[in-house]
Protein backbone atom coordinates (compact mmCIF):
# COMPACT_ATOMS: atom_id res chain seq x y z
CA UNK A 1 0.00 0.00 0.00
CA UNK A 2 1.69 3.18 -1.20
CA UNK A 3 1.71 6.31 0.92
CA UNK A 4 2.41 9.68 -0.61
CA UNK A 5 3.88 12.64 1.32
CA UNK A 6 2.31 16.00 0.43
CA UNK A 7 3.31 19.53 1.51
CA UNK A 8 0.66 22.22 2.03
CA UNK A 9 -2.18 19.67 1.85
CA UNK A 10 -5.74 20.96 1.14
CA UNK A 11 -8.92 18.91 0.78
CA UNK A 12 -12.23 20.75 0.30
CA UNK A 13 -15.57 18.97 0.79
CA UNK A 14 -18.84 20.12 -0.74
CA UNK A 15 -22.55 19.43 -0.19
CA UNK A 16 -24.71 17.79 -2.89
CA UNK A 17 -25.82 21.32 -3.80
CA UNK A 18 -22.21 22.39 -4.40
CA UNK A 19 -21.76 24.50 -1.24
CA UNK A 20 -18.58 24.26 0.76
CA UNK A 21 -18.98 21.95 3.77
CA UNK A 22 -15.44 21.50 5.06
CA UNK A 23 -11.85 22.48 4.28
CA UNK A 24 -9.12 20.19 5.58
CA UNK A 25 -5.65 21.76 5.60
CA UNK A 26 -2.29 20.55 6.88
CA UNK A 27 1.27 21.79 6.52
CA UNK A 28 2.27 18.19 5.72
CA UNK A 29 0.34 15.02 5.03
CA UNK A 30 0.95 11.35 4.39
CA UNK A 31 -1.84 10.21 2.07
CA UNK A 32 -2.69 6.51 2.09
CA UNK A 33 -5.46 4.50 0.44
CA UNK A 34 -8.00 5.08 3.25
CA UNK A 35 -6.32 7.41 5.75
CA UNK A 36 -4.51 10.74 5.76
CA UNK A 37 -2.02 11.62 8.51
CA UNK A 38 -1.79 15.40 8.95
CA UNK A 39 0.66 17.72 10.66
CA UNK A 40 -0.72 21.11 11.74
CA UNK A 41 -4.37 20.34 11.10
CA UNK A 42 -6.67 23.26 10.35
CA UNK A 43 -10.19 21.91 9.81
CA UNK A 44 -12.68 24.63 8.87
CA UNK A 45 -16.37 23.72 8.95
CA UNK A 46 -18.83 25.79 6.93
CA UNK A 47 -22.61 26.22 7.12
CA UNK A 48 -22.96 24.18 3.92
CA UNK A 49 -25.25 26.71 2.27
CA UNK A 50 -24.96 29.70 -0.05
CA UNK A 51 -23.83 31.98 2.81
CA UNK A 52 -20.51 30.04 2.96
CA UNK A 53 -20.04 31.15 6.58
CA UNK A 54 -17.49 29.52 8.87
CA UNK A 55 -19.18 27.68 11.76
CA UNK A 56 -16.23 26.04 13.51
CA UNK A 57 -12.44 25.80 13.27
CA UNK A 58 -10.59 22.79 14.69
CA UNK A 59 -6.82 23.03 15.18
CA UNK A 60 -4.44 20.24 16.22
CA UNK A 61 -0.71 19.54 15.72
CA UNK A 62 -1.39 15.93 14.59
CA UNK A 63 -4.48 14.24 13.19
CA UNK A 64 -5.62 11.15 11.34
CA UNK A 65 -8.39 11.50 8.75
CA UNK A 66 -10.61 8.80 7.28
CA UNK A 67 -12.42 10.65 4.46
CA UNK A 68 -14.64 7.67 3.62
CA UNK A 69 -16.05 7.56 7.15
CA UNK A 70 -16.05 11.33 7.63
CA UNK A 71 -13.90 10.93 10.76
CA UNK A 72 -10.98 13.04 11.99
CA UNK A 73 -9.16 12.17 15.23
CA UNK A 74 -6.05 12.87 17.18
CA UNK A 75 -4.32 11.98 20.42
CA UNK A 76 -2.59 15.34 20.70
CA UNK A 77 -4.05 18.64 21.80
CA UNK A 78 -7.06 20.17 20.07
CA UNK A 79 -8.52 23.67 19.97
CA UNK A 80 -12.08 24.20 18.76
CA UNK A 81 -13.11 27.76 17.95
CA UNK A 82 -16.64 29.04 17.38
CA UNK A 83 -18.14 32.52 17.73
CA UNK A 84 -19.79 31.57 21.03
CA UNK A 85 -17.32 29.12 22.60
CA UNK A 86 -13.69 27.95 22.59
CA UNK A 87 -12.80 24.43 23.72
CA UNK A 88 -9.41 22.86 24.28
CA UNK A 89 -8.41 19.36 25.31
CA UNK A 90 -6.43 16.24 24.42
CA UNK A 91 -7.42 13.09 22.59
CA UNK A 92 -10.35 13.91 20.36
CA UNK A 93 -12.62 12.71 17.56
CA UNK A 94 -14.69 14.66 15.04
CA UNK A 95 -17.56 12.90 13.23
CA UNK A 96 -18.48 15.04 10.22
CA UNK A 97 -21.70 13.14 9.44
CA UNK A 98 -23.03 13.76 12.96
CA UNK A 99 -21.31 17.17 13.32
CA UNK A 100 -20.02 15.95 16.71
CA UNK A 101 -16.71 16.52 18.49
CA UNK A 102 -15.67 14.34 21.45
CA UNK A 103 -12.77 15.33 23.71
CA UNK A 104 -11.34 12.53 25.82
CA UNK A 105 -9.26 14.39 28.44
CA UNK A 106 -8.26 17.79 29.85
CA UNK A 107 -11.30 19.53 28.34
CA UNK A 108 -11.59 23.27 29.01
CA UNK A 109 -14.56 25.30 27.80
CA UNK A 110 -14.69 29.09 27.58
CA UNK A 111 -18.09 30.56 26.70
CA UNK A 112 -18.13 33.84 24.83
CA UNK A 113 -21.92 34.11 24.82
CA UNK A 114 -23.87 35.35 27.80
CA UNK A 115 -25.46 32.63 29.90
CA UNK A 116 -27.87 34.59 32.14
CA UNK A 117 -29.83 31.61 33.51
CA UNK A 118 -27.02 29.09 33.95
CA UNK A 119 -27.07 29.15 37.78
CA UNK A 120 -30.84 29.09 38.28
Amino acid sequence: MAQTPVSQFRLPTFTKEGHRSMMLVGSEAIVGATHIQLIDLNLTLFTGDASNEVETIILSPLASVNPGEGMVRGGASVRIIRDDVEITGRGWTYNHREKKVSIHSSARVVFRAQLPDILK
